[in-house]
């Protein structure tokens, strides 16, 4: 039977070896292989931190822990530096929040839960860099995060290989899905948007609607859908104008969409600096057509940067993963609220309440699962996981992974931006 880390602890203090030291150190060049002699002695303080290594956390295989009560270390890897920074930084509040509630519990399977924090950048390098240390150096059994689909995209080429739990809040595309195994989404597929997006445009009375995309992976596969689902409701698309992610000009997007004769404008775009880039761009070239898109649409980073703009424009009409009047959301609104903005109210953004839930979520399964990380018994878990209602979606819909791993089917709540905040449209 393997020996416990503690007991591990206390023989090398008997050897007086001093800390207990890891690969980790060797590796980053901590100690001097020189130093570690050959001797018989040697060798087994070797074998010892070789073992030891392992202790609190998955090997770099990606098995996981044996749920034997160690601290399970959960990696949230979000854009802190990008123009989806403020949003990045409610995800990771969230995680925060959704661990001192878990801990307070008891710990999830009996383990207390860590939260490592990584800046991605919105960048697919560094995506891929940063969820590299979360697994071999900081020993991460379980990631949850990433903003878009091409952080979560870089993200999986590290976890799925090794059967590591990934659980998304914020992405919506399919190809984020394909194939997964040990990746979720805490949320919606894409797919669901096109739907809700025509029955809103049909209600308000809006005929021709343009598609502003950008050439992200959601942008880029989107706009053919949409531009569908408006034929199928009867209306006539102006069809679609496309710009690059992360864009410092749209001038020329708008004066495209401006000349369509459009009536409507429909945003997809990842980034929340390029939403408010746009609709102040609209009101300087005088383009005066209401406005739908995601919750990006209203982002703090688009606020910023649309300045009145959302008060010149229209109207601004948002779809989102969350509905403030449900008393799940209130509740973790309050929360939230308490901690992090001295209990004034806060306005957030869907992927906090996901990124809460996600929590949740893991701390359900590892209950079932005993603390083990392994991936195959986390999907089995979450596979038969009863149907849960949570802190994100439309009230009384409930997460469920039984019929895909995508936690919610047409649960998106439509929103108007009034007065400086979204208000819930009914019906």
């Amino acid at each position: 039977m393997r020996e416990s880390c503690d007991a591990g602890r206390t023989r090398a203090a008997a050897w007086g070896l001093g800390p207990l030291l890891s690969l980790d150190d060797i590796d980053e060049g901590h100690i001097p292989v020189k130093r570690i002699h050959a001797t018989a002695a040697g060798l087994s303080a070797l074998l010892l931190l070789l073992s030891a290594s392992a202790c609190g956390g998955g090997d770099e295989t990606g098995e996981g822990g044996e749920g034997r009560g160690a601290d399970l270390v959960v990696a949230v890897p979000v854009p802190l530096t990008s123009g989806n920074s403020a949003a990045a930084q409610m995800m990771l509040n969230a995680a925060k929040l959704a661990v001192k509630d878990i801990n307070a519990g008891g710990g999830a399977g009996g383990r207390n839960l860590v939260v490592k924090e990584y800046d991605d950048k919105l960048s697919p390098d560094e995506s891929v860099k940063v969820a590299q240390r979360a697994v071999t150096v900081d020993k991460a059994e379980a990631i949850v995060g990433a903003y878009t689909t091409i952080e979560g995209l870089a993200i999986r080429q590290v976890t799925e290989p090794r059967k590591i739990l990934f659980l998304n809040p914020s992405t919506i595309s399919p190809a984020f899905l394909d194939k997964a195994v040990y990746t979720y989404r805490v949320g919606h597929d894409q797919r669901d948007y096109p739907v809700q997006m025509m029955e809103l445009l049909t209600k308000l009375g809006y005929k021709k609607p343009v598609v502003l995309a950008d050439d992200g992976p959601t942008g880029a596969t989107l706009f053919g859908p949409i531009e569908e689902a408006a034929k199928a409701a009867g209306l006539q698309p102006a069809g679609t104008v496309k710009y690059a992610l992360n864009a410092t000009d749209l001038s020329g997007p708008i004066a495209e969409i401006k000349r369509s004769g459009a009536d409507s404008v429909i945003a997809i775009g990842s980034s929340a600096a390029d939403a408010g880039l746009a609709m102040k761009t609209m009101v300087e070239q005088g383009v005066q057509t209401p406005v739908l898109g995601f919750s990006s649409l209203i982002a703090p980073d688009a606020l910023k940067i649309g300045g009145d703009a959302f008060t010149k424009l229209p109207a601004i009409y948002t779809f989102s993963n969350m509905q403030p009047s449900k008393p799940q959301y209130q509740e973790f609104a309050k929360k939230y609220a308490a901690e992090y903005n001295n209990g004034a109210e806060v306005a957030l953004v869907e992927q906090a309440g996901a990124t809460y839930d996600a929590f949740m979520i893991l701390d359900k399964v590892l209950d079932q699962t005993g603390g083990d990380t392994d991936g195959d018994k986390l999907v089995q878990a979450l596979d038969g996981m009863a149907p849960v209602e949570g802190v994100s979606g439309r009230q009384s819909c409930q997460m469920s992974f039984k019929e895909s791993h995508s936690a919610f089917k047409l649960c998106l709540v439509a929103f108007k931006f009034e007065n400086g905040k979204p208000v819930e449209q009914a019906g």
